[in-house]
Formats: C-alpha cells, sequence, structure tokens
C-alpha cells in the first residue's frame, strides 16, 4: 500500500509551459481522509505518493484538464477540465456531485504580485521577496521542508512527531500554508497549539497566520488559537 502522507507541495514548474511568468496561479486541492489521490494536469503527474491535500503553484491559464487518480480505489478515478484565469489563488474539494466525484470550487481570489521590470527581475527578486512580507526572512529551504516532512512520518508516535515540528518550526522562517501542513500531521488538537507556540516570530507571512484556525475543531482550541496569534502581534 503506498504510504500515505499529507503534505505540501510548492512546484515552480511541471512542464515547459509557455505562459508569461507573471501569469501565476496557486491550486489547493483536498480530498477526504477516505481517498488519498495522486493528481495529474495535462496528463503530467504531479506528486507520486497519494495525499489528502496539495498545494502547487504554477505559471498556467486556461483550459487544463485535472485528473485524480485513487489507488485505494481505482474504480473512482476521474478527469474533469477546469478553466483557470490569470494570477488566481484556487482551493478545490473533491467531492460528489449528481452522484459522482468532481473537482468543486471552494474559493477563488485574485493574486497580487509586487511589479517589477523585466531587466531587473533577476537581480532584485531576492529584495522584492525580503520587502514584500510582515514576518521572518528569508524561507527555510523547500527541499530541507520537504526532508523534514518525510522524517517525520516516519514517526510511529505522535510526541516524536511534536518534538520534530516544534524544533524545525522555532529554528526556521515557514509559511503559513507549510505551518498549516505541519499541524495536518499531528492529530490532537492540543499538539497543533503547541506547534503554533513554538512557531511564534518564525511565520514569512503573519498577515496569513489566522489561516490557522481552520486547522481547529474545538471552539475552546480555535480561540486558544486566536489568543496566541493576537499575543505575537
Amino acid at each position: 500500500m503506498c504510504k500515505l502522507v499529507r503534505i505540501l507541495l510548492i512546484i515552480a514548474a511541471l512542464a515547459p509551459w509557455s505562459h508569461n511568468a507573471f501569469s501565476q496561479c496557486r491550486i489547493r486541492i483536498e480530498a477526504p481522509d477516505s481517498l488519498p489521490f495522486l493528481f495529474s494536469m495535462n496528463e503530467i503527474t504531479v506528486n507520486q505518493i497519494p495525499v489528502l491535500s496539495l498545494t502547487l503553484d504554477q505559471p498556467i491559464s486556461g483550459k487544463i484538464n485535472f485528473k485524480a487518480n485513487f489507488p485505494l480505489r481505482p474504480e473512482l478515478s476521474f478527469t474533469q477540465v477546469i478553466t483557470i484565469k490569470k494570477n488566481t489563488s484556487l482551493e478545490f474539494a473533491i467531492e460528489r456531485s449528481k452522484g459522482t466525484l468532481k473537482f468543486i470550487l471552494k474559493s477563488e481570489s485574485e493574486m497580487i504580485f509586487p511589479e517589477t521590470s523585466i531587466v531587473n527581475q533577476a537581480s532584485d527578486s531576492s529584495m522584492t521577496e525580503a520587502s514584500n512580507h510582515l514576518g521572518c526572512y528569508p524561507v527555510v529551504d523547500d527541499a530541507e521542508y520537504q526532508a523534514m516532512l518525510a522524517h517525520v512520518e516516519s514517526q510511529h508516535f505522535e510526541a516524536k512527531k511534536l518534538t520534530i515540528l516544534s524544533e524545525f518550526a522555532s529554528s526556521q522562517c515557514v509559511r503559513t500554508e507549510q505551518l498549516r501542513t505541519m499541524m495536518g500531521i499531528l492529530t490532537q488538537e492540543d499538539n497543533k497549539i503547541a506547534l503554533l507556540l513554538a512557531s511564534k516570530n518564525h511565520i514569512y507571512d503573519v498577515q496569513q497566520i489566522r489561516d490557522v484556525l481552520n486547522e481547529f475543531f474545538l471552539d475552546r482550541n480555535r480561540q486558544k488559537a486566536i489568543e496566541i496569534i493576537e499575543a505575537a502581534r
């Protein structure tokens, strides 16, 4: 059986689509707990390990062929043509609609990028990234982040997972989406609270930090998280 992981993928380029560099889209897909999936776009496979949620950045727009393949339930696999606008952030959920599974659009918003001339883009990219945020900098290297996630998934006990995640969160600069993925590995909400505390002053995009509230089901834990976020401001 394929190893089930809950992982965040930020992919700069899957294939040589010839789109403007500024036509960047962010796509997030979530599936039910019982349906880990493999995802592909225009017949290009994105992930090799079945996941429950996936986020990727792509310079794409127009009609794109999405495919969800379910290794545990291959008979439920399906394809769907999705129209994507330039510079948008989209969230999809794999849900049943009229008896069949579909990619259901849950939210769509515009992505705003700083204006940078083509001539100066290469030399000024790091400066632009450093100034376009309110928190720590620079963001942890993605390869190091992915290696940490793999190490966590190899652990059998949640206490050990929390230790590794907390040490990472307290020593690196991470994005809110990365922190949410780390929280998603944990099953106990008290441990998610502990991880949020460990990440204090180590979030790159603190203006997005309230997104982690979606990781909490119990109102009392959500309130604790709000208090932690407000105290860090």
